[in-house]
């Protein structure tokens, strides 16, 4: 038994050697794989190639028989994108206390020293190589979390160790570089150009099945909030993709999206899939304009994109609220609380504003309009137009930092002036009641002493103010626009409204909403 043992400590010692010479090859690999060039977007935009026409400019009459062509362009600029990490295994007491029990002579920290020893967790993804000197574009769930990233290429077929320049995981876009030069780089098209049924062809190692083509149609654009596999993005609302029919699969992300012409249009990211996971003609790809818009952001903002910040929580109208503001549509996007001391607040944007235009351009929904503030970068003046008590008017405003964005929701639920003790029995509207906010109702709804509003003590079944969504326990803190401080107060500002609806703000738990409420006079 003794020689036994004896020869068990020396491969106990040999293992923990290369354990400790594994340990620190990837703390270098990893230090080496998190380097961020120093270079600013304008010196490598000088090596990006740009088509912005639309596709069907110059297009040859007659049948496309093949694309081939295009193809031909495209496959070398794609790549097999490698990424590895070590896995974390959780040991076994039980047989840890076996095994001790067997060989008593082993060291005492054996076992964590070798828990993880050679276990390392791989994935697989796709890239596009957009800059001859090794530049390439992936998604962030491609090579999230990793410590090892190394890049194939079609041509050569090397593998070379890929640096992480830079990603945003809100938008599912990664920038990574690999030591070459002289690479064949992708033509990038303008994917604001594309039309529903242009030709599309996704391109990227589906399934391990490297340099594979598929082809479709674009078959919708600007989706989002979308329940989708393979993509990381959309957590905070900044979605914009490309829908295409063409076949996307496991493999696939961070691929090439190209055109007939076969210029970048899209980075293939997500699928709309089966309980198997498998391909039903419903793929997302991000937008080229939009990868190409974080490239540049990560690259001036040294790895980490900036976002644009507004400071308020908005709402798309519905028809009561659109009758409120004497709209025939449903258009534009409705402010329904603007944040204490936020760049809204200090441009003069309102709880209840209709913004119907963003920079010169109308807004098409609430995500839209997100995505776009979003895409600016903090410290930029842009305008707003809007509609307020039924006129149209535009504000400036210069956005702060999102990352500003808990301080500003965090500083407590109201301000304004204090309540007057003043109350009115009758109903402010059909089927509510209101009552005056006193010390111990403050308490129990968790408010601070200056927070101005009403609180509903009453809502009649099938009233108006119950089909508006009053309930009681709210607290009103404007109507039409105008800060609420009492009952009293609340029924001055109904008496001056001409409209059949008026706006209500109103507060919960933390939160304020905007409703529309009919006026039965």
């Amino acid at each position: 038994m003794k020689p036994i043992l004896n020869s068990f400590s020396k491969i106990a010692a040999v293992a923990a050697a290369g354990t400790l010479l594994v340990g620190q090859d990837a703390q270098a690999q990893k230090k080496k794989s998190e380097q961020k060039p120093d270079i600013q977007f304008s010196e490598l935009q000088d090596n990006l190639s740009f088509d912005r026409s639309a596709v069907s400019d110059g297009a040859p009459d007659g049948l496309v028989t093949s694309y081939s062509g295009a193809l031909e362009k495209v496959m070398p600029t794609v790549v097999t994108v490698y990424s590895s990490k070590k896995r974390t295994v959780q040991r076994n007491p039980a047989q840890e206390e076996m095994f001790r029990r067997m060989f008593p002579d082993i060291p005492e920290d054996f076992f964590e020293r070798n828990q993880n020893r050679g276990q390392r967790e791989s994935g697989l993804g796709s890239g596009v190589v957009i800059s001859p000197n090794g530049y390439i574009l992936t998604n962030n769930h491609v090579i999230t979390g990793a410590d090892e990233i190394k890049v194939s290429l079609s041509k050569d077929k090397r593998e070379y160790v890929a640096q992480l320049v830079g990603a945003d995981p809100q938008t599912d876009v990664a920038l990574i570089k690999i030591d070459a030069t002289g690479l064949d780089a992708i033509q990038i098209g303008d994917s604001s150009k594309l039309k529903i049924g242009d030709v599309t062809i996704a391109v990227g190692s589906p399934l391990g099945l490297t340099q594979t083509a598929t082809m479709g149609i674009v078959s919708a654009l600007g989706r989002n909030d979308l329940q989708i596999i393979g993509s990381q993005a959309g957590v905070n609302g900044y979605e914009n993709f490309i829908q295409t029919d063409a076949s996307i699969n496991r493999g696939n992300s961070g691929g090439a999206l190209v055109d007939a012409r076969g210029r970048l249009i899209g980075i293939n990211t997500a699928i709309q899939s089966n309980s198997f996971g498998g391909n039903i003609g419903i793929g997302f790809a991000i937008p080229s304009n939009m990868a190409l818009n974080i490239v540049e952001r990560l690259l001036d903002g040294g790895g980490k994109v900036k976002r644009g910040f507004l400071g308020v929580l908005l709402r798309e109208p519905d028809d009561n609220i659109a009758k409120a503001l004497g709209r025939e549509d449903k258009s534009g996007v409705l402010v329904a609380e603007v944040g204490e001391d936020s760049p809204a607040e200090r441009s003069g944007l309102k709880a209840g504003d209709l913004i119907v235009g963003y920079n010169g351009k109308p807004v098409e929904s609430m995500a839209k309009l997100r995505l776009d503030i979003s895409n600016t970068a903090p410290g930029s003046p842009v305008e707003f137009q809007l509609i307020r008590n039924g006129n149209t008017q535009s504000r400036d405003v210069v956005l702060g930092d999102l990352d500003d964005r808990d301080k500003i929701f965090a500083t407590g639920p109201g301000r304004g002036p204090a309540p007057r003790a003043v109350a009115k029995p009758k109903q402010l509207v059909e089927g509510l009641r209101i009552t005056d906010l006193d010390e111990d109702k403050r308490k129990a709804l968790e408010l601070d002493a200056d927070f101005a509003g009403v609180l509903v003590e009453s809502v009649e079944d099938d009233s108006a103010a119950a089909k508006a969504g009053l309930r009681p326990g709210l607290v009103i803190t404007q109507i039409d626009q105008k800060n609420v401080g009492s009952v009293s107060q609340a029924h001055d500002i109904i008496g001056g409204v001409n409209n059949d609806y008026v706006l209500f703000q109103v507060y919960s738990n933390g939160r304020r909403d905007i409703l529309a409420v009919e006026l039965k006079k």
